[in-house]
């Protein structure tokens, strides 16, 4: 059974950041996709978080690279979306390929 009946649906999400520094050169990044929030219009919601350690050598020139931590963890995200949806016997849904530094301006703003 296909929970979206063979339509084209719109891939509703968004998408949240909490970076945490450790001193100069660690960084934790926790990366949260919310899909579909929680309505009557979709077959379910999904929320997934995925954390990431990173750290960075010679940085003396403080260079922001949490737009290159979330660039990583994208990826495993839209991977897991993909294939819990395909395990749940649904069309499997694939999250668009996203503008990071795009992203980060806008929820700036």
């Amino acid at each position: 059974m296909n929970g979206f009946k063979n339509k084209q649906v719109d891939v509703l999400f968004d998408i949240d950041k909490d970076t945490k520094y450790i001193e100069d050169k660690n960084m934790i990044v926790d990366l949260t996709v919310r899909v579909f929030e929680e309505n009557d219009k979709y077959p379910f919601y999904m929320e997934v978080t995925i954390r990431g350690f990173f750290t960075i050598e010679n940085n003396e020139e403080n260079i922001n690279f949490e737009p290159n931590a979330i660039a990583i963890l994208y990826p495993y995200i839209r991977a897991i979306v993909a294939t819990y949806t395909a395990n749940a016997n649904i069309m499997p849904l694939t999250l668009p390929v996203i503008n990071v530094n795009k992203l980060l301006r806008n929820k700036e703003d």
